[in-house]
């Protein structure tokens, strides 16, 4: 049984953050409209070029933010029971356990499971879109759902990277990745025309992408606000902020939400307005968060620390890119991104060649120069149990700031299901992490 009372959601210190149903009206209005039967609806994952299905207008929901959504109002422990009894194991990624167990509760009752954490649920998909970036579990995932419970159409984009010591500038190099990414992107705009019966309007994926590009600066410029000391902006704004950057690149609403998110930002670095009135230590995050509590980070916020800086879901500075063929330019950015992440050396998460809009440098050369950059005090990583992709790499990290004087705490439990998370280990280890950060401080 989860004990709610020992999880909260978190507490955010923006008011733009705060009113984000205001700016992305589209986005949290999604889960209130009527799905008429036959209509084109996509279920999509991170790793897809989501400027594409916008400019196709296909609307889609995206499962991995359901499934965080389900973690933080306590309903994705019954999904993953619902998906172990229907012999997944646990070991497997929490996101993933969370939706298989949302559509074998909805195929078993013909409805909406009453405990989704939207009234009327996911949509019923026309067809599933994923892609095999990041992990294994994610290229099989949708393939679970298709032909266990959705017999739907289904495309997976095989994201395909140089390896980790391949020399990014040999042009035979380049030509390769940008020929798959081409051959790739081709092939699932041929997808989803023949299943929607529209043609790619190019004059609106223009559109699109330059407010995609528009809203990505944007918000690599807000990040970077804070370096000021006090650091006018918390983790949990962090976790809110990137849902435009994530699921809907592109939007007038997150260029929108984006410009006035930092011009607030920016507003409190002038004013010297910290997230805290004494902020004591200074923090940098590894990993996914649990999002069934993101309240941890007020609780570091109440002993005077505040995160500054996060790996996970990293924008990464702009790249430029030539829109008089969008096509081309979604391309290049995928490579431009990538060259950018293997220069950082890329020591262990080595898929980069993917259309995303966000840029994870999970290697130890990053997390120093961000320690540098930010005047960091200590580390705190995530090693979550059930998605190892996000958790490689956290001792040798810890070990390396070690050797910098950086003190780091790892500490273990999951991204979407509450049972296994210990509130009382957590707050004994965040204690004695805060005790060796202060003494160090002092």
């Amino acid at each position: 049984m989860v004990e709610e009372q020992k999880m909260g959601r978190a507490i955010r210190s923006l008011e733009t953050i705060r009113n984000s149903k205001k700016y992305l009206a589209s986005f949290y209005s999604r889960g209130d409209r009527s799905q008429k039967a036959g209509l084109p609806l996509a279920w999509t994952n991170g790793g897809l070029p989501q400027e594409v299905l916008i400019a196709l207008e296909l609307p889609t929901e995206w499962v991995m933010n359901f499934a965080a959504i389900a973690a933080s109002r306590f309903a994705s422990a019954k999904f993953c029971e619902a998906a172990e009894a229907d012999g997944y194991s646990n070991d497997l990624c929490g996101y993933v356990r969370t939706i298989l167990g949302y559509c074998q509760r909805r195929v078993e009752l013909g409805t909406v499971p009453p405990e989704s954490p939207l009234k009327d649920g996911l949509g019923e998909p026309t067809m599933l879109l994923s892609a095999s970036f990041g992990c294994a579990p994610r290229f099989k995932w949708f393939q679970a759902i298709a032909s266990h419970y959705l017999p739907v159409p289904l495309y997976v984009c095989d994201t395909m990277s140089p390896p980790y010591g391949v020399d990014m500038e040999d042009e035979r190099v380049k030509e390769h990745y940008l020929e798959l990414i081409r051959e790739d992107l081709k092939a699932q705009i041929a997808f989803v025309e023949e299943h929607t019966g529209k043609k790619l309007d190019i004059a609106k994926l223009r559109e699109v992408v330059e407010n995609s590009q528009k809203a990505a600066k944007l918000w690599y410029d807000t990040l970077e606000l804070r370096k000021a000391v006090p650091c006018p902006m918390n983790t949990p704004d962090y976790f809110s902020g990137m849902i435009p950057q994530m699921w809907m690149p592109g939007s007038e609403e997150g260029v929108k939400f984006y410009q006035d998110l930092y011009n607030e930002v920016k507003q409190r670095v002038d004013n010297k307005v910290g997230v805290i009135p004494e902020e004591k230590c200074r923090l940098i995050w590894y990993g996914i968060p649990p999002w069934f509590n993101l309240g941890l980070f007020n609780y570091f916020e109440s002993l005077g620390a505040v995160f500054v800086s996060e790996i996970i879901y990293y924008v990464g500075p702009p790249v430029d890119i030539d829109l008089s063929d969008p096509l081309e330019a979604l391309i290049q950015r995928v490579w431009l991104k990538a060259l950018w992440l293997h220069k950082q050396g890329l020591n262990f998460f080595p898929d980069n060649v993917a259309h995303l809009c966000i840029a994870m440098p999970m290697n130890t050369n990053f997390v120093r120069q961000q320690v540098k950059d930010f005047k960091i005090d200590g580390a705190v990583m995530h090693r979550t149990r059930s998605c190892r992709a996000a958790s490689w790499g956290e001792t040798f990290i810890k070990n390396d700031l070690a050797k910098d004087g950086t003190p780091s705490l790892i500490f273990e439990s999951d991204i979407a299901d509450p049972r296994a998370w210990s509130d009382a280990q957590f707050k004994t280890q965040v204690d004695a992490f805060m005790e060796i950060l202060t003494a160090k401080k002092k």
